[in-house]
């Protein structure tokens, strides 16, 4: 019987949006909803777009498994292949790729920096192919590719001379540390988006790394490529038991999965705090709630007469403001992935990637975002709806129907 009571004056109360929708009170509740939520929407779809950039762009930057020798020696051309022969072996191995990496100085005149030379083969150029400009990006004899943000410091651009400086701290003597330098046309700029990356590296063919570090033969280290980057630690622990301890396998979240965790961490302190903007928002609900309870005493008088309890004429009033309340968060959610795609779209502001590690905004929207959102800005509203039904039962019916009359 209150459940067709229940039903007959909410539909009493749609079908008369004048009355109940567009009051001020009203109108001033769902624009907080939405502006709340919307923030909070906006404010967790570019976190998570960031936190997915992020990790993107280190499994492109650097190997998912490196391979180098355990007593930090050179790996001979038979050691590298017969890694890469063992690799090829295991399931989820997409490429495997012997280079030489270490650390330089590049120069342009009185500009010196730290840069970090990385020597490929002819065959491996896809793994840097990306991103470059050209479409052609094998290296040439004589020819280095360059980091972007590198390029800048140093104030050169494609076309230009780079000096490149390695100090031979293995023979260092009375009269100093020697070193060899050698002259290189910069090919093209490399920019992955990796602020730390595009300002330190260094890419030319094997054969000129070798000459630079006065070396024969042989690689720093094999790296691997693998299908999922997250089957990384259990894939290095195969390896290793295979290869022997003579080798070291290092996976990628070995010194990369603490940031990740940070910044995951970041993400939802970033939406612990927006989430207390909507519960700001729910202040103007309960004021809006107590003004529907003052104004519909009469009716509150009339369902009590007619026999129904506290908990009925409660529900009632909290279907009534609760719709109105989820269809907000709804309003609030599709305004916030509108904002977040505005800020990935804009052009007037990018990332410093000095402090934020990459120089792109972006944003991700993901479903189990917007259910977490959904849920928790819902439960917040329902309850700052509750707190002011709690003064119902207090109220008396015949001191109502005296101040009516």
């Amino acid at each position: 019987m209150m459940k067709s009571l229940e039903l007959f004056y909410l539909k009493r109360y749609l079908k008369a949006p004048k009355r109940n929708l567009f009051r001020f009170s009203f109108v001033f509740m769902v624009l907080g909803i939405v502006l709340s939520v919307g923030i909070l929407s906006a404010g967790l779809h570019l976190f998570q777009g960031y936190e997915s950039t992020l990790k993107k762009l280190l499994l492109d930057s650097f190997a998912h498994i490196s391979i180098s020798s355990a007593d930090s020696a050179m790996l001979s051309d038979e050691q590298s292949r017969s890694i890469c022969k063992i690799a090829a072996q295991k399931e989820g191995v997409s490429s495997c790729a012997a280079t030489l990496q270490f650390s330089l100085l590049a120069q342009n005149g009185a500009k010196i920096r730290a840069a970090n030379l990385r020597a490929y083969g002819d065959s491996d150029a896809a793994l840097y192919s990306r991103y470059v400009s050209k479409k052609d990006a094998k290296i040439k004899a004589g020819e280095v590719i360059v980091g972007h943000y590198l390029l800048e410091e140093l104030g050169l651009s494609i076309g230009d001379t780079l000096s490149l400086n390695y100090p031979r701290l293995d023979r260092i003597s009375p009269l100093g540390i020697p070193s060899s330098m050698y002259h290189y046309q910069i090919a093209d700029a490399y920019r992955s988006g990796y602020y730390e990356n595009d300002r330190s590296i260094v890419i030319s063919t094997v054969e000129d790394a070798r000459e630079l570090m006065m070396l024969p033969q042989g690689y720093s280290k094999v790296e691997l490529r693998l299908h999922d980057a997250d089957d990384a630690s259990d894939l290095a622990r195969e390896l290793i038991d295979q290869l022997g301890m003579n080798y070291i396998a290092i996976p990628w979240n070995l010194y990369a999965e603490s940031l990740l965790r940070l910044v995951a961490m970041e993400k939802w302190m970033i939406f612990i705090v927006f989430s207390f903007l909507v519960l700001i928002a729910g202040i103007n609900v309960i004021s809006t709630v107590s003004t529907i309870i003052i104004d519909s005493r009469a009716e509150i008088a009339v369902l009590k007469t007619l026999g129904a309890g506290t908990s009925s004429i409660r529900r009632l009033f909290s279907f009534r403001v609760g719709i109105v309340g989820i269809l907000s968060v709804v309003a609030g959610q599709i305004f916030g992935a509108l904002l977040s795609w505005f800020v990935e779209k804009q052009g007037f502001y990018k990332l410093k990637g000095d402090v934020y590690f990459i120089d792109t905004l972006g944003a991700q929207i993901t479903l189990e975002n917007l259910m977490i959102i959904f849920m928790v800005s819902t439960a917040l509203v329902f309850i700052c709806i509750m707190i002011p039904l709690r003064h119902i039962e207090r109220l008396q019916i015949i001191d109502i129907i005296r101040n009516k009359h």
